[in-house]
């Protein structure tokens, strides 16, 4: 009996030992695979990084180069693993993002939840960040629209241990590809119809513009002068009439003063006188 319980005891010990290797082994799978999808976030003391971005993207346009630069103050060597991820709210088929090195395309895996898309680096950078040295993650980004608005690009950089060292951001700006609609003109107030009556007793009446007001608008300068010359004219003719009177006063004048010498002139006596009384 008791050799029974000894065996029933070992049996539970050995069942349960293998139970929780299993679900230990299960959870830690669980945790690579999410520490590949989605990175830790711990910073570590002593790693910076510096992302520039263009201040706008044009959707349908070529691509623009994103850049994340990462230094260190630590003594200690790493090798640098690159995620960037992108918050933007646009549709997945309208982003469009190229990890690049020097030698070409650097392979990466792309994921998608919610706003976010992330981007990370298959292997690790080709580059080794050292005190003093700098390792720089570049990407080519697009974005094929029509949709427009702000983007927030995240740099994050990890060791070989996929341990989060730094991280940094820039936003941006996309503007639509689809030109705004021209603001419809305000519409013209339709003009009544002329009643067919009315243009039966009614003779058109043509306005006539004042004599020299086109021309003087318009500015001519021959108009201006003829303006002026009609300015000048009623004075001048006027002067001219007081002239002529004048001259015509003084003509009478004198024929009048020349008709009265004439005059006196026939009444002077001639000086012969007849003696009175004087016979033969």
């Amino acid at each position: 009996m008791r050799h029974g319980t000894a065996r029933l005891r070992t049996s539970l010990a050995g069942t349960s030992f293998v139970g929780t290797s299993l679900v230990g082994a299960v959870l830690a799978g669980a945790a690579l695979s999410t520490t590949l999808e989605a990175p830790a976030r711990a910073d570590e003391p002593g790693f910076s990084v510096r992302v520039t971005a263009p201040e706008t993207f044009a959707a349908g346009r070529s691509a623009q180069t994103v850049t994340a630069v990462v230094t260190s103050e630590n003594r200690r060597c790493r090798k640098v693993r690159w995620a960037l991820l992108v918050h933007s709210g646009l549709q997945d088929d309208q982003l469009r993002v190229v990890r690049v090195e020097d030698d070409g395309e650097f392979r990466t895996t792309t994921s998608t939840e919610g706003v976010t898309t992330t981007i990370l680096d298959a292997q690790l950078d080709p580059g080794t960040l050292c005190r003093g040295r700098t390792v720089t993650g570049r990407w080519q980004v697009a974005f094929t629209g029509p949709d427009a608005g702000p983007v927030q690009f995240e740099a994050r950089a990890f060791d070989a241990r996929d341990t989060l060292l730094t991280a940094g951001g820039a936003t941006t700006q996309v503007e639509s590809d689809t030109p705004p609609s021209p603001s419809p003109s305000p519409s013209r107030s339709a003009s009544p119809e002329p009643d067919p009556d009315e243009e039966s007793t009614e003779a058109p009446v043509a306005e006539t513009p004042a004599a020299g007001a086109d021309d003087t608008a318009s500015g001519d300068p021959q108009a201006a002068l003829v303006s002026e010359d009609s300015f000048l004219l009623g004075p001048g003719l006027i002067v001219g009439g007081v002239f002529v009177f004048l001259g015509v006063l003084l003509l009478l004048r004198i024929r009048s003063r020349a008709r009265a010498a004439r005059q006196r002139a026939r009444q002077v006596p001639t000086g012969f006188y007849t003696m009175p009384g004087s016979s033969r």
